[in-house]
């Protein structure tokens, strides 16, 4: 029978670190993931001439990040390189950049309380950051301004961020975010897309020796006297010391390991757990080139709770919301020479009915042709992902990011890594970490390493 240190079940990037660090620890580590590709929600498929990425990203830190760390860290070569860019930001057809341009947008003093908003949150201790880990962004920003443009500027930064609305989202995450970004001056996009990065981290982990299995899902952990033991692959069982769950916690906890083996306070504090919202993407290969934005934040509202209350009852204005990213203005490895690859997402609640998404994508095509005139005329593939598609392919109910940093789930009240059976641990986005998107799932992993495997 085959026996590991450890075996990583998910390759999303969470499992990946998590399985370099280890392997380059001199562990014998083995990573199973039930697609035939790696890299969960940082791969990429192709069509075509195209190459689309699974998810609309952008990394907030680059090389300077936690990617970069993990791979320092293991003396592997790091061939990712990124474009940096400046965000645009958008309203009525028009782009502006944020915070400069809202001196002329807004009155002064409530330019001014963003100026002094986003001065704070940069003078604060880490200790001072946590202390903001229980109430919204929201709760902290009205303390400066109210004003219906400025509030929406921060609304789309929290919801890129964290991929929920300042009304949910932690204030204590949000200045995490937003601190680390400004400091590293690096957000960016890979040469190659997100494939480059699951590539760089798989050679680097089949490189210290560790093994991989494709099209090998989980189909439940062995527990022996309160310990994993071992998982069931295709019908196979394999031993490890430790199980290293790159997903959903709730499912960690419920379907592979199992309910009966946890106290019932633990279970129902899982599965009371908030995921983040989650997005209707649109992802279009075009004929020509006809932008040069390479990102934008733009909102269709001034009145950003209202939008959603009213998109819950399928009313949806003319413009709408929506985060732009057009990857083959970053790579040349999106398109082919001469034609583009331009993509945008609206975040929205988990449970908004696919009827309203696809109307939705419609007023997506409406808002977009605001920026990129006669952009209909023009598309050659169109690739449209609902909810249950991000569900179908990574699961958590179709979370954009995973367990929501939400006000009660960030810092010291984010679920903790190590679960309370011995030998299980959850990387990724869904226990432990900070930061966006991404970099929160490297994080954890880089937090589950230095606690638990030193």
């Amino acid at each position: 029978m085959k026996k590991y240190d450890a075996i990583v079940v998910g390759s999303g990037i969470g499992g990946m670190a998590a399985g370099v660090l280890m392997a380059h620890q001199g562990k014998k580590v083995l990573m199973v993931e039930k697609h035939d590709c790696l890299g969960g929600r940082v791969s990429a498929y192709k069509k075509g001439e195209f190459n689309f990425d699974l998810g609309v990203h952008i990394i907030s830190r680059g090389n300077k990040g936690p990617l970069g760390e993990v791979l320092r860290r293991v003396g592997a070569e790091n061939n990712l390189e990124y474009t940096n860019v400046r965000p645009l930001s958008s309203y009525d057809g028009k782009t502006f950049i944020f915070p400069h341009d809202l001196a002329t947008m807004v009155p002064e003093e409530d330019f001014l309380g963003v100026k002094q908003f986003l001065k704070d949150i940069r003078s604060y201790t880490d200790e001072e950051v946590a202390q903001f880990d229980t109430v919204t962004v929201k709760d902290v920003l009205h303390k400066y301004t109210k004003n219906p443009l400025a509030c929406s500027c921060i609304w789309m930064v929290c919801a890129v961020y964290t991929c929920l609305p300042y009304w949910e989202a932690s204030a204590g995450e949000f200045m995490r975010c937003l601190r680390w970004e400004s400091a590293a001056r690096a957000s960016g996009y890979p040469e190659g897309g997100c494939q480059a990065i699951t590539d760089t981290y798989s050679k680097a982990f089949t490189k210290l020796g560790g093994e991989i299995m494709l099209n090998a899902p989980v189909e439940k952990a062995v527990v022996k006297d309160g310990k994993v033991v071992g998982v069931i692959v295709n019908g196979e069982e394999i031993d490890c010391d430790m199980m290293v769950y790159n997903g959903d916690i709730k499912t960690a906890v419920n379907k592979v390991i199992g309910a009966e083996h946890f106290d019932k306070e633990y279970v129902d504090y899982v599965n009371a757990l908030k995921y983040s919202w989650g997005g209707t993407t649109v992802k279009l290969a075009v004929d020509g080139h006809l932008t040069d934005l390479k990102m934008l934040s733009q909102f269709g509202t001034l009145n950003q709770e209202k939008f959603y209350e009213d998109l819950a009852k399928g009313i949806i204005p003319e413009e709408v919301n929506f985060f732009m990213s057009n990857p083959s203005n970053y790579s040349k490895s999106a398109a082919p020479e001469g034609k583009q690859m331009i993509c945008f997402t609206c975040p929205h609640q988990l449970d908004l009915p696919e009827e309203i998404e696809a109307r939705l994508v419609d007023k997506m095509m409406v808002t977009a042709e605001k920026y990129i005139p006669g952009l209909s005329e023009h598309i050659i593939i169109k690739e449209v992902l609902f909810n249950s598609d991000i569900m179908t392919a990574s699961g958590k109910g179709g979370a954009g990011i995973g367990i929501g940093q939400v006000a009660g789930q960030t810092g010291a009240y984010r679920p903790k890594i190590k679960l309370p059976v011995e030998g299980a641990y959850v990387v990724g986005a869904a226990a432990g970490g900070a930061g966006v998107g991404t970099e929160l799932a490297v994080n954890s992993a880089i937090e589950f390493f230095d606690n638990y495997c030193k």
